[in-house]
């Protein structure tokens, strides 16, 4: 496990509908407003962390200097209107922000943003947890725990984890139409799920990965299934909770916590609604689901991932799990809800996110 990269670092852009989640190969930081200090799970697990305790202190001036003349500079450079960014390492922790976001207000370290499709490494977390309390067959068929509109072909829960399971995705292009037309409204998985029915399929079972959100939707329903709880309290309950993560949110059941940004609207249909409460609304954070529901800021997202990286949520062999290549996607290298890749030598694992409705 000492070949992960050692911190997860956000980059929340207020210049796109959502936040992307990155990791980074090197922990050098320091505070331009130090993330305040969140204790180490209640339940820790049973085998050695990766590495050391997170540390809160500040890192050198000169550090901290340049990461934050990289944030202003993509923003002089008009690549965003606004960002947040952190990282948590063992040698110090940093978080910072520049400039505004839709609504012209200044980012703040600790603005809450929708995460998007990095809510996958939380649901992959979950999934792996209950498979290790003998809750979920990782290689038993989904339809073991739920009943799906459509052909199966026997697909596994740890086939739908990999992006291996050949399943139909929700059309965009539904979505694109009827968000908009209803900011307000509460989408279901179930709801989200039926969209796919007749869609083609993104590839063959248990062949080569196919990127596909819908498959985080059904394992959020499997987890319920099991539960017999709703996602957002069992993740609450065995993964933010235990972590002390409280600004880290699933959408829609739990509501985000100011500040919160405004993101950057569509020019084609409006799907932002800043009055809802909601990252970016009530019905486009809806359709996320297990896919793409949560929302953090991102010293809370940065510890996030360091925590669970390093162990100090799920036991190792299930971070082995997670961060081992599964399989090659149409967005690159997939393990079990962790991306995947190589740069300069250094293994790197995170998840990016981004809204597209």
């Amino acid at each position: 496990m000492r070949r992960i990269v050692r911190s997860l670092a956000l980059l929340a852009l207020a210049g796109s509908l959502a936040a992307c989640g990155t990791a980074v190969a090197t922990p050098t930081s320091a505070p331009t407003a130090t993330p305040a200090p969140i204790a180490t799970p209640v339940a820790s697990p049973s085998s050695p962390s990766a590495w050391d305790e997170p540390n809160d202190a500040a890192l050198p001036d000169a550090t901290v200097s340049s990461l934050q003349a990289m944030l202003d500079g993509w923003v002089s450079g008009r690549e965003v209107i606004g960002l947040s960014a952190a990282v948590v390492s063992p040698e110090g922790s940093w978080a910072s922000a520049a400039g505004v976001d839709a609504a012209g207000t200044a980012i703040k370290p600790t603005s809450a943003f929708a995460i998007a499709s990095t809510t996958k490494t939380f649901v992959a977390a979950e999934v792996l947890l209950l498979a290790s309390q003998g809750k979920i067959d990782l290689d038993a068929p989904v339809t073991k725990y739920v009943t799906l509109p459509f052909e199966t072909n026997g697909a596994t829960i740890r086939q739908l984890a990999t992006m291996m399971s050949g399943f139909p995705s929700v059309p965009a292009d539904a979505l694109n139409k009827q968000v908009p037309k209803d900011l307000s409204r509460a989408w279901t998985a179930e709801e989200l799920v039926a969209l796919a029915k007749d869609e083609p399929r993104l590839g063959t079972v248990g062949g080569p990965g196919m990127y596909n959100g819908l498959n985080y939707y059904v394992l959020g329903m499997v987890i319920e299934k099991v539960s017999g709880k709703p996602l957002a309290t069992v993740l609450r309950r065995d993964l933010l909770a235990p972590a002390g993560l409280d600004r880290i949110w699933m959408q829609p059941a739990e509501k985000p916590q100011p500040p919160l940004t405004v993101a950057v609207d569509r020019t084609d249909a409006k799907v932002v609604d800043p009055a809802s409460g909601y990252l970016p609304s009530l019905a486009s954070a809806s359709t996320g689901q297990g896919g793409a529901g949560m929302a953090a800021d991102a010293p809370s997202l940065a510890r996030w991932g360091y925590l669970l990286y390093g162990g100090r949520i799920i036991d190792g062999h299930l971070v082995e799990t997670m961060t081992t290549q599964a399989t090659d996607t149409d967005q690159g290298g997939y393990g079990f809800g962790t991306m995947v890749a190589v740069w300069e030598g250094v293994t790197i694992v995170g998840h990016a996110g981004d809204y597209i409705q």
